[in-house]
């Protein structure tokens, strides 16, 4: 995890010997009726305690179970930019002190396999969006190493 320009970020990389393609399909699917596989029931923990202030729907929401597309909402995010079979960047909905992205990116290697990175960067709005960081820094490791391993894992089925 560092810090650069006032946002901090935090970077997951792994590689997987399933190919890029296969990898795509996989990131692009999460999500809406699919769910978040194995770190599921947290995500829908963070989304829930933001429940008060979402409209009904608002946490489980996909247009279509296959395909993304810029603008569109992805259950508690909303596609920021897509580039098919490359690189996907969500921005966050839920209400926190600052602003949040996840950003997937897929680079193929020489062995046919492909290199994962997934990074999320958070702008905190002052102190407590630092405070906010912090206190979520252990429990987001937890939840975007899972998530990683479950995407390659479900890539090379």
């Amino acid at each position: 995890m560092g810090r650069t320009q006032g946002f901090y970020v935090d970077t997951v990389q792994r590689t997987s010997p399933a190919d890029r393609d296969a990898v795509w399909s996989v990131v692009e699917g999460i999500g809406g009726e699919r769910g978040w596989y194995s770190t599921d029931r947290l995500w829908a923990a963070r989304a829930a305690a933001n429940r008060l202030g979402l409209p009904p729907g608002r946490l489980r929401h996909r247009e279509d179970p296959d395909r993304l597309a810029p603008g569109q909402r992805l259950d508690w995010w909303t596609v920021e930019a897509l580039e098919p079979s490359r690189r996907l960047r969500l921005r966050a909905l839920v209400r926190m002190p600052g602003e949040a992205w996840l950003d997937i990116f897929l680079e193929p290697r020489a062995d046919g396999g492909c290199l994962y990175r997934q990074t999320t960067v958070f702008r905190p709005a002052g102190a407590a969006g630092r405070a906010y960081w912090y206190a979520m820094l252990a429990p987001h490791k937890a939840v975007m190493g899972r998530l990683a391993s479950d995407i390659l894992e479900h890539a090379r089925r």
